[in-house]
């Protein structure tokens, strides 16, 4: 069992919070001055010289030796030596230091009361024997405990995590949070969906504070490894503050270990700790999401009370298959059909469920976006659970964003549409999903700088979110600033491969066809299949004299066609790259006449059609779809 904490005098060093404890009262300390503390009572055995120091505590950088006595001058204070008379820290001239303080190392099981401990042996044996509760019980069910947390982690933290620091009184106004993905207490114990289905919930309800910004869990899913350092993290995201929270879980008892912590110096600002029966999570994310929102805003409205403990099941199992669903929506395209079947599975336990009906609809309509299921089957069905989710719950703001993508790119209902993202953002403002689908609806319509300011703001709330840094090349192209949309693309490039699509895009739309080639042969390496890619290249082969090349590619999406698995507006795009306009307005026509969606969202935007613009039956399809009064 590996060391969890250090005791000293009165102090205590509590290693996974990285915090220094005095009598239960947390001791402000920036994160370096904190590592120092920690690398000298490790070493207490020996001398560490200077330069050891500075290479471990700076490993990558270059600093003055005047920082690590700055730290070590920081540490005496905190420790009262000179006030107190005692003596912990010993300068040994001309080489260094060392901790001279008596130690003693507690181990994470010796926290635990011996009756939990033996609750613990209990609880190995019952998992070998397969008798746990049943929603427990299965294989990735671990994410049905909804916000499962550690139940053994010690008098001393406890005393710490259930009172304010009276060293620190809180003058921070946090006026923007991340919840990290919950860690395990045992990092053998990881497990990737459940710490992120935990931070999940709590993300939906604290997006309920006015005027908190939380980030989006799109946003925060990339911080899920166990040594995760909370500060980087925040800094990363750009936030005041970050929630960092970890789990256990000890006899039939569950346990939310959480801190509150000042990104700009590392600081706990507010931590606590919520114990739950194992059997219930629903109440477990009750007791963690007012906890958290006491210290976040201590004087909450009557209406912020409701939505903060609202409950949109009161099903373990739907809501574990719930958040396994969310868990799999990822940028990944093979994920989404995952999520689809989870909930439909969540729906299905409880047909009163808003949010997974919510979560079904954005799922079809983004696997019919990638090709990945059939317009004919799958749009029906995003329908009608996205009227199911609003019928349940009218207030849901993901319910409203899924049925005006639906009006946008199938119904082209355009009126109908903005009064749903409108809708959307008026019951959460701080959406950067409906902020950027709000910013793909304006492109579409042709209204640029509008779209320009919603995907700003979309990414100001999310700047880690895939999708909305998509977005944002494709808004730059809509509003014809090809060399801002190349710009902002070459950022993820490597990262993210598919960035070379849009890149590819502005260069068409700047003229530069063999430079564009390059760039979608490059994203076509990695995404082979992608019709919008492939369609593009073939485009670009045409416009440079490449016709062959053009041809064979119309060829086979030609034959995808008659088979029912490929889109007109693709084949359009390739007889415009060859100069048959007679055709491409046939294709044209034919994706019209089956309301394409890709035709909703590029006929503004691609710089393919501009050869054809002047034409009038360009105007005169422009005008039927409702793109012009």
């Amino acid at each position: 069992m590996s060391i969890r904490y250090y005791e000293f005098g009165p102090f205590q060093i509590d290693k996974l919070n990285h915090a220094l404890l005095r009598d239960g009262d947390t001791i402000p300390l920036k994160p370096k001055v904190f590592d120092t503390l920690l690398l000298l009572v490790e070493n207490r055995e020996r001398i560490l010289d200077k330069d050891e120091m500075l290479r471990r505590l700076w490993p990558d950088t270059v600093v003055e030796e005047s920082n690590l006595s700055q730290n070590v001058y920081l540490l005496r204070k905190a420790l009262c030596e000179e006030t107190e008379g005692a003596k912990y820290i010993e300068t040994m001239p001309k080489r260094g230091y060392r901790f001279v303080g008596g130690v003693k190392e507690v181990e994470a099981d010796a926290l635990l009361s011996p009756e939990l401990v033996v609750e613990e042996k209990l609880d190995r044996s019952l998992t070998e024997s397969g008798r746990h509760p049943q929603w427990l019980r299965r294989p990735v069910l671990v994410v049905a405990v909804g916000f499962i947390l550690v139940f053994g982690t010690g008098f001393g933290l406890y005393t710490w995590m259930t009172s304010r620091s009276k060293s620190t009184p809180r003058t921070t106004q946090i006026r923007s949070i991340a919840v990290l993905p919950f860690k395990p207490l045992e990092p053998s114990s990881q497990d990737e969906s459940l710490g992120f289905g935990m931070a999940d919930t709590l993300i939906t309800r604290l997006s309920n504070l006015k005027p908190l910004i939380v980030r989006s869990t799109s946003s925060v899913r990339k911080f899920t490894s166990p040594n995760e350092d909370a500060v980087a993290a925040g800094r990363e995201l750009n936030v005041d503050a970050v929630l960092d929270a970890s789990i256990h879980r000890a006899g039939n008892q569950i346990r939310i270990t959480w801190r509150l912590v000042d990104v700009s110096d590392g600081t706990a600002l507010a931590a606590g700790i919520v114990d739950k029966p194992l059997d219930d999570p629903l109440a477990l994310q009750d007791a963690v999401a007012a906890a958290v929102a006491q210290e976040l805003k201590p004087q909450l409205t009557g209406e912020e009370k409701r939505l903060l403990a609202k409950r949109y099941t009161e099903n373990s199992e739907a809501y574990r298959l719930c958040m396994l669903g969310r868990y799999h929506l990822t940028p990944r395209i093979e994920d989404w059909k995952k999520a689809l079947d989870y909930f439909n599975a969540a729906v299905e336990k409880d047909p009163d469920y808003a949010l997974a009906y919510a979560g079904l609809a954005n799922a079809y309509i983004s696997l019919v976006a990638d090709s990945l299921l059939p317009k004919a089957e799958a749009i029906p069905k995003a329908k009608q659970a996205a009227m199911r989710a609003l019928q349940l719950d009218d207030t849901l703001s993901e319910a409203h964003v899924a049925s005006a993508r639906i009006m946008t790119y199938y119904d082209w209902d355009w009126a109908g549409a903005e009064r749903e993202f409108k809708r959307a953002l008026e019951l959460n403002t701080n959406s950067g999903e409906a902020h950027r689908e709000y910013a793909a609806y304006l492109t579409n319509v042709g209204r640029s700088e509008q779209a320009i300011a919603e995907v700003k703001k979309a990414r100001e709330l999310d700047p880690l979110d895939l999708l909305t840094n998509f977005q944002v090349a494709w808004t730059l192209i809509g509003a014809r600033r090809y060399d801002e949309a190349i710009s902002e693309s070459q950022k993820l490039t490597e990262t993210l491969p598919n960035a070379h699509f849009w890149i590819g895009m502005a260069l068409l739309g700047k003229g530069m066809n063999e430079q564009a080639i390059k760039e979608f042969e490059h994203v076509l390496s990695y995404s082979k299949t992608n019709p919008m890619f492939k369609a593009s290249l073939a485009y670009a082969y045409a416009a440079t004299g490449k016709r062959e090349k053009a041809k064979n590619i119309l060829a086979e999406f030609e034959k995808l066609f008659r088979q029912g698995q490929s889109s007109p507006y693709h084949i359009a795009m390739i007889y415009a790259g060859l100069g048959d306009k007679d055709q491409t307005f046939a294709w044209l026509e034919k994706a019209y006449s089956e309301h394409s969606r890709p035709l909703a969202s590029g006929i503004n935007v691609n710089p393919a059609w501009d050869g054809i613009r002047s034409d009038s039956r360009f105007e005169n399809l422009r005008r039927r779809m409702g793109l012009v009064q």
